[in-house]
């Protein structure tokens, strides 16, 4: 008994024929991925931090510290909310966003803190006192072409008048506890230099209320009853003719 063997099964070779596809050779779909460019990308919501919105409104606030010193606690508000929200969003970075805000407000407070504080200080040593007349010591100076010296008008008219001027302490041998001085309006002025101030540019500045200064070279101002003495040989004004009996000194 013979057994024929059986036929091979062939892939037709006519392309009309179709084949059974092979499972190795199916095509296999690509799902677009969060990453992929042609596929959505899924984000997740991220809460802006509280403190960083404060930090940025306190940052525009922060203009009104150039007002009053007491104002300048905006800004520091504003900086100390602006550091905890960076300091927490960088902890949390998938969850908190805001580090923008955090940011702008830092910067606003600092700069409005700076530019308030200088121009605070400013004018606390230029702008006179309530009750106190500003004095510019060209005041108290005769006119230059003048030959003859004699007391300016303008500054006998400010004789027992509480006035606030500024200038320099002239140089001397005491340097701290200081209660009784020279004022002069140039900051290079001394005994030896020549030409020597004129005696209208010097003011003998007497500190009562129990007021001591330390010696500076940078501009001061001293506010007080401004007194003209027309005889400079008399007693204890060491030919000084301009006295101020201060008890303001900036």
């Amino acid at each position: 008994m013979s057994t024929e063997p059986e036929p091979l099964l062939e892939t037709p070779d006519s392309p009309d024929e179709p084949s059974e596809p092979s499972l190795s050779a199916e095509p296999v779909q690509e799902v677009p991925g969060p990453d992929s460019p042609d596929g959505p990308t899924e984000r997740r919501y991220r809460a802006i931090h509280g403190f960083a919105v404060a930090s940025l409104i306190l940052g525009g606030l922060s203009i009104l510290s150039l007002l009053h010193v007491l104002l300048g606690l905006i800004p520091i508000a504003g900086i100390t909310f602006a550091w905890l929200a960076l300091k927490r969003i960088r902890r949390n970075p998938e969850e908190i966003a805001g580090i923008g805000f955090a940011r702008w407000g830092m910067r606003l407070s600092m700069g409005f803190w700076l530019i308030g504080s200088g121009w605070l200080i400013y004018q606390y040593y230029t702008e006179a006192p309530a009750g106190y007349k500003p004095v510019a010591y060209k005041t108290l100076q005769p006119p230059p072409d003048e030959k003859e010296f004699r007391i300016p008008t303008q500054a006998e008219d400010l004789d027992k008048q509480q006035i606030f001027v500024h200038g320099y302490m002239f140089r001397a041998r005491q340097q701290t506890g200081i209660t009784e001085f020279v004022l002069v309006d140039d900051r290079g002025a001394c005994s030896f230099c020549a030409p020597k101030p004129k005696v209208t540019q010097l003011i003998r500045v007497k500190l009562k209320n129990g007021l001591k200064a330390d010696f500076t070279t940078y501009p001061i101002g001293v506010g007080g009853e401004f007194t003209v003495h027309k005889n400079p040989n008399e007693k204890g004004m060491g030919g000084l003719i301009y006295m101020i009996e201060a008890d303001i000194l900036r």
